[in-house]
């Protein structure tokens, strides 16, 4: 019986222990995500694209009886429940401690954020937008209209230049990320020197965002390609309203 229970106290070192501890931060709210909702996460070296306020941080460490053991993706797990029950928008990684001699888990700090910024929105909702257009048709340029981005994700682009260098906005009507509510911007886009050729600022579902040139094919569709993660992804657009007006 002592050398079952001893080896069942040998078992749980090797198993490995953590301590997690958590302190509120100055922007602290208490209002919970639910857990389809997007939270990326930035590494040390990695810049978020959007302001941030902190509201808190999560550590967590090994103990001075653990051994052997560590497993990132359960503190990771840890970590990101943390972030959906204080509704975080971002999880930034502050330090990485991995395994080793001295420190056989693996440690994480990491700052839970909220958005402090106020994203440019559209104020129309679909059938508003589809009015403005039927009122706009005359003048319409071939790339304003509804476009479809692959069900159910659908934007308008209208003319918008109050920005300095931008000449359209692409805003949400439809999507299925929880992180984006309708109006919020999601390309701007300027004419380019070629004909139906303009250049697009387009902002992925974690609000970073990438600069290309895009060619308008028949003024019904245009793609681009986004490289994220090593991973490549076919971004194709398809006119879906407001056809264009016989020039």
């Amino acid at each position: 019986m002592k050398k079952f229970i001893l080896f069942m106290a040998f078992a749980s070192l090797l198993n490995g222990c953590t301590t997690t501890s958590y302190k509120s931060g100055p922007a602290a709210v208490s209002t919970p995500t639910t857990q389809d909702y997007p939270i990326p996460v930035y590494t040390e070296d990695m810049d978020v694209p959007r302001p941030c306020q902190v509201i808190g941080t999560i550590s967590i460490g090994h103990t001075s009886v653990t051994m052997i053991g560590g497993d990132i993706d359960k503190e990771m797990e840890k970590v990101m429940q943390a972030a959906h029950q204080k509704g975080a928008d971002v999880v930034k990684i502050v330090s990485l401690q991995k395994p080793g001699f001295d420190t056989p888990n693996f440690a994480v700090q990491a700052e839970l954020l909220r958005y402090a910024d106020n994203w440019e929105r559209v104020a129309f909702t679909e059938k508003e937008f589809a009015a403005y257009l039927q009122q706009h048709q005359a003048t319409l340029d071939p790339i304003e209209g509804i476009w479809s981005g692959g069900w159910p994700n659908r934007v308008g682009i209208m003319r918008d230049p109050s920005k300095p260098g931008r000449d359209f906005i692409a805003f949400t009507l439809s999507t299925d990320s929880p992180a984006w509510q309708p109006g919020y911007k999601k390309i701007d886009l300027a004419r380019a020197a070629a004909p139906d050729t303009y250049n697009l600022r387009y902002y992925r579902n974690d609000f970073a965002w990438s600069e290309t040139a895009v060619r308008l094919d028949h003024n019904r569709a245009f793609e681009f390609i986004q490289n994220v993660d090593d991973k490549t992804y076919l971004v194709r657009y398809t006119k879906i309203g407001a056809p264009v007006p016989a020039q």
